[in-house]
């Protein structure tokens, strides 16, 4: 049997990505895992949700594996948004936006890519209870 654990991402600048993304989602990074810079970032209950690990490739421009990250609704969407630019996030030049879009495409420290969603807005079988 198999299960998921957890999401990692490359980093050149891992020390500047852990602080991102622990301020961005609100997690608590974990000391280092042996040599190799890998740092587990956990939820407040102790579970891993995701991993930074040392890089020495840039991220890829079209990624075909990214996080989609839910807000509440739009209003929601805009103020995270502006908050994770205030993080050192980046708004991506996306060409490929469907017509009435529910997501905005950014890119973290590292210029990994991550969708912001307007939950409120997503197709019902991939809308999250955010209560």
């Amino acid at each position: 049997m198999l299960i998921l654990g957890t999401t990692v991402i490359g980093a050149r600048d891992v020390d500047r990505a852990i602080r991102f993304w622990t301020e961005a989602l609100g997690l608590t990074a974990r000391p280092p895992v042996g040599d190799n810079d890998f740092t587990n970032l956990t939820r407040p209950d102790g579970r891993p949700v995701l991993a930074i690990q040392q890089s020495e490739h840039d991220a890829e421009s079209e990624p075909r594996l990214h996080l989609d990250l839910h807000a509440r609704d739009s209003e929601d969407q805009a103020a995270e948004i502006e908050r994770l630019v205030g993080l050192g996030a980046q708004r991506v030049p996306w060409d490929r936006y469907p017509e009435e879009s529910d997501f905005v495409v950014l890119a973290d420290t590292e210029g990994n890519r991550f969708c912001v969603i307007d939950n409120s807005r997503a197709p019902d079988e991939c809308r999250l209870d955010l209560s």
